[in-house]
């Protein structure tokens, strides 16, 4: 008897382990499945409102660029990346300048609507006084650093735009950088280098359906 009580109790509590075994793990595919469902929803938006929905904050947009920027893998832990926010009259500012120095014609049409419907702008940049430290430091790697930095950025751009995503945001990515750097508010490094602008905004037209092309990923054992 006493020998089946045993028993009895090692199966309860292999039950048990089981089922909290089965949880963890029901749980971490949901986790994956939420994840793979934002990075899908994220698109690009053009259709903006120069508003913030619902209770979102400025504050809560600085929260998510400061924790992308710090947490973004970077080669040698060098963390580059840097970032910054526009809105408001700057935000007009700068765009109206990237305006006035585009040709006239259907070249001012994008710069124009970032001012006009977007209600701000991040703008990621690489701070080029570590890449050129790492280039003289690790001379063997010189010429990879630059593209390790732009590889950094980029992370940070989609991380970023995935999280705007999340907060019922819409954004589209720009690359307007010479007409931009020589806008920048002045206390901005001039070792920081522009890799790009996310301009952001509440959605005011949903982008269309997206097509694909079929790239299947292989295994090979």
């Amino acid at each position: 008897m006493n020998f089946v009580f045993k028993f009895l109790i090692v199966v309860l509590l292999l039950q048990k382990v089981y089922q909290q075994t089965n949880q963890i793990l029901l749980g971490n595919m949901s986790s994956t499945a939420t994840f793979l469902k934002t990075l899908s929803s994220r698109r690009t938006v053009y259709s903006l409102k120069p508003a913030l929905p619902a209770g979102v904050t400025i504050n809560n947009i600085q929260e998510v660029v400061e924790t992308v920027v710090k947490q973004t893998p970077t080669a040698f832990n060098s963390q580059p990346n840097r970032a910054i926010i526009l809105t408001g009259e700057t935000h007009k500012k700068v765009w109206d300048a990237v305006v006035k120095n585009t040709p006239a014609g259907d070249a001012q049409k994008r710069p124009a609507s970032e001012r006009d419907t977007a209600y701000g702008t991040i703008i990621f940049f690489s701070d080029e006084s570590i890449t050129k430290k790492l280039q003289s430091d690790f001379a063997f790697y010189h010429d990879i650093f630059p593209v390790w930095a732009a590889e950094a950025s980029g992370a940070a751009q989609i991380s970023t735009w995935t999280a705007l995503e999340t907060l019922g945001l819409g954004a589209n990515l720009q690359h307007y950088n010479a007409a931009i750097e020589a806008v920048l508010p002045e206390k901005i490094p001039k070792n920081w280098k522009i890799h790009s602008q996310l301009c952001f905004g509440s959605v005011d037209q949903a982008p269309a359906e997206k097509t694909f092309v079929e790239n299947k990923v292989e295994i090979f054992n």
